[in-house]
């Protein structure tokens, strides 16, 4: 077992250096997109005064997720012998629920993300804990899967969030952003392992002004050769890459399958999924919480309130003082 220069001792199976999850975020945006009212992505808005209030472009972009995307990120996760975590709104399954039984045939791991994509800093507690409740039910009346695992639309994470998570049994919560490594968040009855959610994905390269997906790729492999140097060092961590079937055209997902194959070319690399990871470190590190990776996380989660579980009250109430309802 690897012992870090910060003491703590981690360690992925079999000794791997480095553990690699392939996301897809199957997202349903709200009806407002390429509208007046949408804030789901700067720019894709058209005037309020329009005589025709509905930009149909950005809404026929989403409308591609389920008619061509979904459909090559499968065959490319098939090919490549990999299975895949699916952030997954709730309205995916009563609008499309033969492919999201397909997807759970397929044995991809589902979870838990919201109704719809919708941010949960627009929502009240009571519309976030019925957003994840109704989300639940029908991913596991359809799949049969027991869900492990939530991540807020965007990362939109509430102090609340939590709470909810707990008492629905989940065992993990990512969409973080703070570290490269999972940990325990510590819990009143029942702790939770955080994780990153991605930094690198395709939606970085959502606009051809932005950047290309050849150089989203290429960063992704540069983070990978850090990182899977830090776990040969000894110094184990995780990445992610995201996937969005919107944005799944072919030059995009052929580039998800050079770094698939990037990955799987190097010793060491387990390619897996979020629920094995919280398994793993719930069995093995059930008391690894952030700061025995980083003991300046303690600060940092008083100071922003980032609900780590470390920074005990002064960091919950800092969380909680934005709460305005």
């Amino acid at each position: 077992m690897a012992k870090s220069k910060w003491g703590n001792k981690f360690e992925w199976p079999n000794g791997a250096n480095i553990a690699v999850v392939f996301n897809v975020s199957w997202e349903i945006w709200p009806k407002k997109i390429g509208t007046a009212k949408n804030n789901q992505r700067h720019g894709e808005v058209v005037a309020p005064d329009a005589k025709y209030g509905r930009w149909m472009m950005p809404i026929y972009n989403h409308a591609y997720a389920e008619t061509s995307g979904m459909q090559r990120l499968l065959d490319v996760a098939d090919r490549c012998g990999i299975k895949m975590s699916f952030y997954t709104d709730g309205l995916a399954g009563e609008l499309y629920p033969e492919m999201m039984g397909r997807i759970a045939n397929d044995q991809h791991e589902y979870l838990v993300q919201g109704w719809d994509h919708s941010f949960l800093w627009e929502q009240t507690i009571k519309e976030q804990t019925e957003s994840i409740d109704t989300t639940q039910k029908i991913i596991e009346k359809i799949t049969g899967q027991k869900i492990k695992g939530y991540s807020a639309s965007a990362g939109s994470i509430t102090p609340e969030t939590f709470d909810i998570v707990e008492e629905r049994g989940f065992t993990y919560c990512c969409g973080f952003r703070n570290c490269d490594v999972p940990f325990i968040i510590p819990r009143k009855k029942r702790n939770l392992v955080g994780m990153n959610s991605y930094d690198l994905c395709d939606f970085n390269a959502y606009g051809h002004q932005e950047q290309t997906i050849r150089e989203i790729a290429q960063m992704w492999r540069d983070e990978f050769d850090v990182l899977y140097d830090e776990g040969r060092r000894g110094y184990p961590k995780m990445l992610a890459y995201g996937l969005h079937p919107f944005l799944s055209h072919g030059y995009r997902t052929k580039q998800f399958e050079e770094l698939v194959e990037y990955a799987k070319s190097h010793d060491g690399v387990w390619i897996t999924t979020r629920d094995k990871i919280a398994d793993w470190v719930h069995e093995n590190f059930p008391k690894m919480d952030i700061s025995t990776f980083y003991p300046e996380a303690v600060a940092s989660d008083r100071w922003y309130g980032l609900s780590m579980g470390v920074g005990g009250e002064e960091a919950d109430r800092e969380a909680r003082s934005y709460r305005v309802e």
